[in-house]
């Protein structure tokens, strides 16, 4: 039997496009060639279009770096910040809080709905916090967080505001000036669609003088003042980047400029609305509140009696992976990642890849139904 290149429909990494697979198979250039220096800065400035940013970070890593990145370039030890965590990704920032010596307060919901805004104002109002931090979207929960509404916040408590937009960020609306954001920490393996390996953070002004106040911090790598020479002028060197890299990312920056920020946005509702309408038709609820739901991931909750670790693996009897629930969703339920360079036909491969998983476990449903139910959708979407 010939069997298909494996179809990976987790919340990151996400599918690559062909062209960004080219771009990341080019012969590794030299850091400090004169081309290479040119496709580095056109990264850079599509990014702070993007993101509305007027300072971008972008070097190997991953999300946790840049979370790192985030924390300790603008928070001493000691400081107090107020965590704001749909999931465990939320949560995390209270780890890397922690590790920096500083004081995170956290406040949580139950899993899949919103931790209320009047909540969080509370909070800001009984302390002044050095920073807020909030996750655009939760892979754990599938949350999307209120990011506009809490920037208000920020701003009217004088906060710095750190956003994680690991996955949201090129599928979201997200941009800086319009949400009152300080900071966005994220990276490329989710909706940008590039193999995983950088840590990307974009900063405004305000969190660049944050950094001058606090004079020296305890890191080198992390350090923004010796990776800002090197955005502004990559034929410097401080240390050797990723260069096939962040020669994908530019394909993918690039793409996503193509397509139109808009368009793109609405494409990633599209996609939601479709696959959403395939899992009901076959009875699957959600385990995100309706209020809360991401474009970019669903959280689907197993039917009685469909045991997690024997459904994933009849997905992949299909050359299709989706990933298990996580923390308090942990065995209850899998994780569909819909985001990036995506359309049609990766929904119409996972949905049958879902039937026939069911069908497997004991599930009775009429073949098809999921499949169509999409179909019908993404035609008549908008």
């Amino acid at each position: 039997m010939i069997k298909q290149a494996p179809l990976v429909m987790i919340p990151g990494p996400t599918p690559v496009a062909e062209s960004i697979r080219q771009a990341m198979a080019v012969q590794t250039y030299g850091h400090t060639y004169n081309g290479f220096v040119g496709i580095y800065k056109e990264c850079l400035a599509g990014l702070k279009g993007i993101f509305q940013a007027e300072h971008v970070i972008v070097i190997g890593g991953a999300g946790t770096l840049s979370m790192e990145m985030g924390l300790i370039n603008t928070v001493r030890a000691g400081e107090d910040i107020l965590v704001v965590s749909h999931g465990v990704f939320g949560d995390r920032f209270e780890l890397v809080a922690k590790a920096l010596g500083i004081r995170a307060e956290v406040l949580t919901c139950p899993a899949g709905q919103l931790v209320p805004l009047a909540a969080i104002e509370e909070k800001l109002q009984a302390k002044n916090y050095k920073a807020i931090t909030l996750t655009h979207v939760d892979t754990s929960t599938g949350v999307m967080a209120q990011v506009k509404e809490v920037g208000q916040l920020a701003r009217k408590y004088n906060t710095l505001y750190i956003v994680d937009g690991v996955c949201a960020s090129a599928a979201v609306p997200e941009t800086m000036k319009d949400f009152g954001i300080d900071m966005i920490v994220t990276t490329c393996q989710k909706a940008f669609g590039t193999p995983p390996g950088l840590a990307m953070v974009a900063f405004n002004d305000r969190a660049l003088a944050r950094r001058e106040e606090l004079g020296t911090v305890p890191s080198y790598y992390s350090d923004w003042k010796n990776w800002l020479p090197i955005m502004e002028n990559p034929s410097l060197y401080f240390s050797t980047p990723p260069v096939n890299h962040i020669v994908a990312l530019n394909e993918a920056v690039k793409i996503v400029i193509a397509e139109g920020l808009t368009e793109r946005y609405i494409r990633h509702n599209r996609i939601a609305a479709s696959i959403r309408a395939g899992l009901a038709a076959i009875g699957l609820e959600l385990a995100t509140a309706p209020d809360a739901l991401a474009p970019t991931l669903s959280v689907v909750k197993y039917p009685e009696g469909v045991e997690d670790t024997a459904f994933r693996a009849n997905m992949e009897q299909y050359d299709v992976f989706v990933a298990g629930g996580i923390g308090a969703l942990k065995g209850k339920g899998f994780r569909i990642g819909h985001m990036g360079n995506i359309c049609i036909n990766e929904i119409v491969l996972t949905l049958y890849a879902i039937e026939r998983s069911l069908t497997a476990a004991g599930i009775a449903l009429t073949p098809g139904m999921a499949v169509g139910a999409a179909w019908k959708e993404w035609h008549t979407y908008l």
